[in-house]
């Protein structure tokens, strides 16, 4: 999804904002406080990257109105990585994403339809995806098969991601995906966007 110039604008402030709250290699709860209702207020950033993926994280370590010193540091480690460009934040695809086929540009409809996540979610926990994903009415799953529709790569994927654990199954999903199955993989940031913009019916 192509931002326009207004959008864009935005998302520069937001990624200024986030360098300067992890500049110190610390976040505080003020600092935590601050940047979701930012965020509240420019709710529009909530449907693009990488304003959905801050979003996510936020709520996912504010879910119990209290920050862990796990969950300060998860949210320091991803804004910090977004902060850097580890993630593209144009809508273009990050060096690890460049060496996966990915299906980024079909329509998703999540409803109804079995889902397999692989690799380590900006969002959160698998747990926490899994949730969301039963939200839409999307059934996640742990392994793929023909049965399965898409299987999500998470934003953390190492450029390595053959080596990795998530290897096999990214592996047997393109393998799959040649053979004729309908299984289309698609990146964490794709599968964000079509949840903010209700592409499950």
């Amino acid at each position: 999804m192509t931002a326009d110039p207004s959008t864009r604008q935005a998302i520069e402030q937001l990624l200024g904002i986030v360098e300067a709250m992890v500049a110190d290699g610390d976040l505080d709860d003020l600092e935590i406080e601050f940047l979701g209702a930012w965020l509240a207020e420019n709710s529009s950033l909530a449907r693009v990257w990488p304003g959905s993926a801050i979003r996510s994280a936020i709520e996912t370590v504010m879910a119990d109105g209290h920050v862990s010193e796990e969950e300060r540091a998860y949210l320091l480690t991803t804004l910090s990585q977004l902060a850097r460009g580890d993630f593209a934040a144009d809508g273009k695809k990050g060096s690890a994403e460049l060496a996966l086929p990915l299906d980024d540009e079909i329509e998703i409809t999540l409803r109804d339809s079995l889902v397999c996540l692989a690799g380590e979610f900006l969002h959160g926990t698998k747990a926490a995806c899994e949730r969301l994903l039963e939200r839409v009415g999307g059934w996640p799953v742990r392994a793929v098969s023909r049965d399965v529709r898409y299987l999500v790569i998470g934003s953390k994927v190492s450029p390595n991601w053959a080596q990795t654990p998530d290897g096999k199954t990214i592996k047997d999903a393109l393998a799959l995906r040649q053979a004729g199955h309908a299984i289309a993989v698609i990146s964490e940031r794709r599968w964000l966007e079509s949840l903010a913009q209700g592409a499950a019916p």
